[in-house]
Formats: structure tokens, C-alpha cells, sequence
């Protein structure tokens, strides 16, 4: 696809996710609700078959971790898709990221389809409920959103981050440094083992319970630790449609672990925007044609540019500082 369509329709998705969702300045709008946590990566030495990429070569590499209840409310209680979003820390000053779901599918397969579901949802008045009519309208003529919806919706809710496997929906090419490619889906998978919950149960808990969990375990010395998967395709599996699910049965190989370390702040940081583009990739890693995941740059940083005033906030800053 060509560059530019990385920004197609991104200023008309974010807008219609706020109104099926919600306005809420100042947050994302889509897993509008997360707490960051510091950590570190070490690639294994299977790594190296697969990816050239500098972060998958066994040093160990610093990771921030944003993890985020799924939807545009900040104030709701969790459901059954929550998020991880892994920031690498390069050596050369760079960053890469890894974006994944409890869920392992989107929504929609190209641009097109994407908006069509989004103008369905759309309330009839401002501020009214999603319009359900012309949303079942539209998965009646959509079999594949529809399969992924029903999917989503009878998936358990989380009891722990640390029990979660997340999935990257997309699939991306990995070269190693003879140039060989794999296409492969990625994983984080929990070393302590998936568990999961009704979400009615988890709907009881606290609107913060999942981070509050998370955090007595690091504090407390339990710790939360996950192994990097890849999936491999074979000849024939879909690798540009993120509704499609490929065979059971893929090869599943493991080439390095992350370990959480503790709680830390965007101040901490040093970025009060903190935007996780997955498609900021490095040497070793390739996007696939995937429209979806092409048009997530431009719909990140629209998203990102509305919730934090973007380079007006900087020049507010240094106006308060007398700069």
C-alpha cells in the first residue's frame, strides 16, 4: 500500500469512535483507561533464526508496558478485552513497539468495511446509545465481524494480566540476517499459565482491580513474567486479513521473555503521550499489506494529537517555564 494511506479516513475513525463511545478529552480513544509498568526483554537463542532485529539478539533490553481496559470510558469496570502495549527501549536511542489484545481478532479487514461498521453503530442523537438496529443490519451482511463479535463477546474476562495471553492481531514478516522471511502472528504468553473469569464476576470487582492486582504481585515479590511466541503461517494462511483466524495446529515457538519489574509514571518516563505505534518497527521486522494495521499510524496520532493538544502542549509548557 502506499504511504500515505497509513493516514486515510484517520481523522473520520476517531471521530465516530467518540461518538459510539464517548468523548473523554484528554484520553485515547479506544483503551482509554491504562497504567504503565516498567520491565525487561531478553530474546532466547531461537530468536536470532527468525529476526535480524537488534532487540531480539539476547541483550537485555529495557520495556515499559502499558496495560489498558478495552473501550473509550475511562471510568468503566473492566470487561473481557483488555490490552498490552510494549514499548522496547533500543540501544541506539530508538524505540519499537509490540500492540496486543486478550482478543485475537479485529473487527473489520479493510478501511471500507472498518467505517461501514462504525457508521452502523453511529447513535441516532448525540450522546444516545449505539444504534442497534442498523448495526445487526450490518453483520447480517457481514459474516466475518459478526463471527469476531460473537467470538469476543463469549471469550472469559481476565482474573490477572499476569494469567493473560494478549495477541497481536496482525501479522508481520520477520527476516533473519540471511534475509530468510517468516510470517508469523505474535504472542505474549503468561508463564504462570491463562486462567480467566466470567465477566459478570470481574464486573463486581473494583474499576481498578486488575492494576491493583498486578501491583501487589510486583510489589509483593510474585512477580509477572511472559514468554514472546511467535505463530508461524503455512501455505495458504491469510496474512493480511486481521479477521481471520489461521488452522489450529500452527507452529508456536518462543524467543525470549519479558519480566515486569514495577509501576511507573508517563512522568517517569519522560513522555506524556506515550503513543504505541505498531507499525514503529525496526530492521528484522516488516508490517504486511494489511490494511488495517497500515491505517493505525495516522489513526494513533490523531488520537494522540486531540487527547494531549500535541505540539500546542509543548509550546504551552515552555510559555509556563518562561521559555
Amino acid at each position: 500500500m502506499p504511504q500515505n494511506s497509513q493516514y486515510r479516513s484517520a481523522e473520520e475513525i476517531v471521530t465516530k469512535i467518540k461518538r459510539i463511545l464517548g468523548d473523554y478529552p484528554k484520553h485515547r480513544a479506544l483503551h482509554a483507561d491504562g497504567r504503565l509498568y516498567r520491565g525487561v526483554f531478553v530474546a532466547n537463542a531461537k530468536a536470532a533464526q527468525f529476526t535480524r532485529a537488534v532487540h531480539m539478539q539476547g541483550d537485555e533490553i529495557p520495556v515499559t508496558v502499558r496495560f489498558s481496559k478495552g473501550g473509550g470510558d475511562p471510568f468503566a469496570h473492566f470487561g473481557n478485552t483488555v490490552g498490552m502495549a510494549t514499548r522496547f527501549y533500543l540501544p541506539d536511542g530508538r524505540v519499537t513497539h509490540v500492540v496486543m489484545l486478550s482478543q485475537k481478532l479485529f473487527v473489520a479487514n479493510s478501511v471500507e468495511q472498518f467505517l461501514a461498521l462504525l457508521e452502523a453503530g453511529l447513535p441516532t442523537e448525540p450522546g444516545g446509545p449505539i444504534n442497534k438496529t442498523a448495526l445487526q443490519a450490518f453483520l447480517a451482511n457481514n459474516a466475518n465481524t459478526a463471527q469476531v463479535l460473537k467470538m469476543r463477546a463469549e471469550s472469559p474476562a481476565p482474573v490477572s494480566f499476569a494469567h493473560t495471553e494478549f495477541n497481536a492481531v496482525h501479522v508481520f514478516r520477520f527476516l533473519n540476517e540471511a534475509g530468510n522471511a517468516t510470517h508469523a502472528r505474535c504472542h505474549w504468553a503468561p508463564v504462570s499459565g491463562t486462567k480467566g473469569q466470567p465477566v459478570a464476576s470481574l464486573a463486581q470487582s473494583e474499576v481498578d482491580s486488575l492494576y491493583r492486582e498486578l501491583e501487589h504481585r510486583l510489589l509483593s515479590g510474585v512477580g509477572a513474567e511472559f514468554d514472546f511466541v511467535l505463530e508461524l503461517a503455512e501455505d495458504g494462511d491469510p496474512l493480511n486479513d486481521a479477521t481471520a483466524l489461521w488452522p489450529k495446529g500452527r507452529k508456536r515457538i518462543d524467543i525470549g521473555r519479558l519480566k515486569l519489574l514495577s509501576p511507573i509514571t508517563e512522568e517517569d518516563v519522560g513522555d506524556h503521550v506515550m503513543n504505541h505505534d505498531p507499525t514503529m518497527l525496526v530492521d528484522g521486522i516488516e508490517p504486511t499489506d494489511d490494511p488495517i494495521l497500515q491505517i493505525r499510524r495516522g489513526v494513533y496520532e490523531v488520537s494522540a494529537a486531540r487527547r494531549s493538544g500535541g505540539w500546542r502542549s509543548i509550546q504551552g509548557d515552555h510559555a509556563k517555564d518562561g521559555a
